[in-house]
């Protein structure tokens, strides 16, 4: 199928590779259905999160291996929320016009079981910022 995105214009999806989000992101919960799309020149480390249901509403996220000592505990609630499976995790980012003030989410991580294609957004228990500067050379700042 066919869907348009924000930043990648219209692309061709497998209906397979979309991810239903039962457990809503946060101020976004009209929407549920989100395509993983990825740019090659990132390698991996970054994912844009696009709404099957509105062209307009993508989020960037962050691969967490890039963030030094970054392991939530989310299993428990991973798998009574989307099932068993393979799950990854992924940190919403704050993009800003100077790279330097970019952020991330810590206390909240998309959570994503592959097997289902179920996905949801968590709050952890764990003490994590909220905005934390990815490119900051005082990694670990946090946003006060």
């Amino acid at each position: 199928m066919k869907i348009l995105t924000r930043d990648f214009g219209e692309v061709e999806v497998n209906e397979e590779d979309i991810f239903s989000f039962e457990e809503k992101i946060f101020g976004f919960e009209d929407y549920t259905d989100f395509i993983m799309l990825y740019d090659d020149d990132f390698n991996g480390e970054y994912v844009w999160l696009q709404s099957v249901e509105e062209p307009d509403l993508c989020f960037i996220a962050a691969n967490p291996t890039l963030i030094p000592d970054y392991k939530p505990d989310f299993a428990k609630e991973a798998v009574k929320a989307l099932g068993k499976g393979k799950f990854e995790y992924w940190v919403l980012m704050v993009a800003k016009e100077n790279i330097l003030d970019c952020t991330v989410n810590l206390k909240s991580p998309l959570i994503i079981n592959l097997d289902t294609h179920k996905g949801m957004q968590l709050i952890l228990e764990e003490k994590y910022p909220i905005r934390y500067y990815l490119f900051k050379p005082e990694s670990g700042k946090e946003d006060k």
